[in-house]
């Protein structure tokens, strides 16, 4: 487990991207998301599918949706956006340019250190409508290169069946991913490093 920790926080030093999956209901996936956030000393990126009605729920204590220092992305919005201009880029296209725009204004308004930015898609299989295809690829790495210049961390939640993910997404997008389950009492997680061939135990979020 020490291996794992340390490993864990030279990616997160240098910037990595994180794929969510398990078989956990919207409030262990909410759960998990508002604790990789960090607190108020961090800054926060939501992307969401949908313009979210109650972003509080995915905040960690202490951060709320007006705050300066987050930002929130709606799928929803760039989808709209993309069908409103003949030629626009795609939906996920134009999610990936709101989240950079949303990157630049968080590195111009401050001075971020490593591991500051924390960029939370809550639904990846819900921001478009093909996904698998490479559209969806092109925007994990695209959006994992936007936060990996300010040294971030990117978190992928994909909702949708787990090993429909895994068959999905090539595995080498992701520097960790992360399982979930729901157990009586809490919700527990099991971590895996690819590159580094660690599978953690089931641990509580």
């Amino acid at each position: 487990m020490r291996v794992f920790a340390q490993r864990l926080a030279e990616l997160k030093q240098t910037g990595c991207s994180i794929l969510v999956t398990g078989t956990v209901d919207e409030d262990g996936f909410g759960e998990q998301l508002a604790l990789s956030f960090g607190g108020p000393d961090r800054k926060q990126v939501l992307v969401t599918p949908h313009e979210p009605r109650n972003p509080g729920r995915v905040l960690p204590d202490g951060v709320t949706a007006d705050m300066e220092s987050v930002r929130l992305v709606s799928g929803e919005q760039a989808r709209r956006a993309a069908t409103a201009e003949p030629g626009m880029a795609d939906g996920l296209g134009v999610v990936s340019d709101d989240i950079l725009a949303a990157v630049n204004e968080l590195g111009d308004e401050y001075d971020l250190a490593a591991n500051d930015l924390r960029v939370g898609v809550t639904a990846l299989d819900q921001l478009g409508t093909d996904v698998g295809s490479e559209s969806v690829r092109r925007f994990v790495r695209t959006a994992s290169q936007c936060v990996s210049l300010v040294n971030g961390t990117l978190y992928c939640q994909f909702r949708d069946d787990p090993e429909r993910a895994a068959y999905l997404l090539d595995g080498e997008l992701f520097d960790a991913r992360v399982e979930l389950r729901s157990q009586p009492e809490q919700v527990e997680q099991r971590w895996h490093l690819p590159a580094d061939d660690i599978t953690t135990d089931w641990i509580p979020v």
